[in-house]
């Protein structure tokens, strides 16, 4: 399936010389998406996507853990979880994937458990009425050969040309199997998200990596929802490095945790309890439906192109890493005013949402699948 795709990847490296450590070249600005006229663009297929997966939860810590399933970190998605969530009255799942875990470097093909697992769980979100995101999640190794993220020594990644390009080629060719696998499903009942939160500093070999990922999950998956995210792991405000393609039917995914000193107390950020609490979603997800209607305009004069906030949360409530380290999180009350806030400000901007997380994600958790409960506020404060 995949032979004339690998052979045209295998010509050279695309973007610099072969086997060099030299980092790209400086960032053109005058190839910003934001200095070219704006090209309005029907998107009313990804408009009608995006009202489908409407308010959703993500299934967290679960397939995209580093393990040989989705039990690796404890977490394992339960046949279950499906009737839960859609019970509570969410409209979708996000289920991030760790792809390359177990895949073949020589054939460019997933771990055969691995997609039939997922798989598996997809065809059981759709059978409980849930519509799904699937994605490539935490590829270090693309992003670290592409400069961005830490070594397993803790030293920082350093760009590779050599290595951005063999990963490059695997991603690809990966996808590509992927993309055909979603077949099975109807075209209004999954979405195809490129990369989680690329960390790869370089605007310009993000925006060609994502544009030659869109062209190849096309080819496979002409008629699916393609969702883009752009670098400095997914910020919306990144929307302007990008060279979106005049494609209807795609949606463009950001996350919100800010302020990340409020949402990430116990993960790299102390413990101060709601006194570092500051709700200021209403003003940021307007101001970024502002930069997308101006970059990325609709024929229809109104709208612009589909967005979605594919991850917002705030560890703590019932429970925090803080407790775990002596000191103090957010509370119960905090956490899902904050929730709330951020679920309200996406809906009046008309961009679908996936709440980190439903089950064990570090105290991000919404639900306790141990207790066979939802955490205190919610599902409230995002079904409302």
């Amino acid at each position: 399936m995949f032979k004339k795709l690998l052979s045209a990847m295998a010509i050279g490296c695309t973007f610099w010389a072969c086997g060099t450590t030299d980092a790209p070249p400086e960032y053109d600005p005058s190839k910003d998406a934001s200095q070219n006229a704006a090209v309005p663009v029907d998107y009313t297929l990804g408009r009608t996507m995006n009202a489908i997966l409407g308010r959703g939860i993500n299934l967290g810590n679960s397939w995209e853990s580093d393990g040989y399933d989705d039990g690796a970190w404890s977490n394992p998605i339960r046949d279950t979880d499906f009737a839960i969530i859609k019970a509570a009255g969410f409209n979708s799942v996000r289920i991030p994937v760790r792809w390359q875990n177990g895949s073949d470097y020589t054939s460019h093909t997933v771990d055969p458990q691995r997609l039939a697992g997922v798989l598996e769980d997809i065809r059981l979100a759709i059978a409980n009425g849930l519509a799904v995101v699937v994605n490539f999640h935490h590829y270090t190794q693309l992003n670290c050969a592409g400069g961005g993220g830490n070594e397993s020594d803790g030293t920082k990644c350093q760009y590779d040309a050599a290595k951005f390009q063999a990963e490059k080629t695997h991603f690809l060719g990966m996808w590509a199997q992927v993309a055909a696998a979603m077949g099975e499903f109807q075209d209004n009942q999954v979405v195809l998200e490129i990369l989680n939160e690329p960390t790869i500093p370089y605007e310009d070999v993000v925006d060609k990596l994502m544009n030659d990922a869109y062209s190849v999950i096309r080819t496979y998956a002409p008629g699916k929802t393609i969702m883009f995210e752009s670098y400095h792991a997914a910020k919306f405000a990144d929307l302007s490095i990008l060279h979106l393609p005049k494609d209807g039917n795609i949606i463009y995914s950001g996350h919100y945790y800010e302020p990340y000193q409020y949402s990430h107390q116990g993960h790299g950020y102390n413990c101060v309890g709601d006194n570092a609490k500051d709700i200021s979603a209403s003003r940021d997800l307007a101001s970024y439906a502002k930069t997308a209607l101006t970059l990325y305009p609709d024929i229809d004069g109104v709208h612009h192109v589909p967005m979605n906030m594919g991850e917002f949360g705030i560890a703590g409530g019932d429970v925090s890493p803080c407790d775990w380290q002596g000191g103090t999180g957010p509370s119960e009350a905090g956490k899902a005013e904050w929730a709330k806030a951020a679920a309200k400000a996406a809906i009046l901007n008309d961009m679908s949402f996936h709440y980190w997380g439903f089950g064990y994600t570090g105290g991000f958790d919404a639900y306790d699948p141990g207790s066979e409960k939802w955490h205190t506020g919610f599902p409230q404060a995002l079904i409302f």
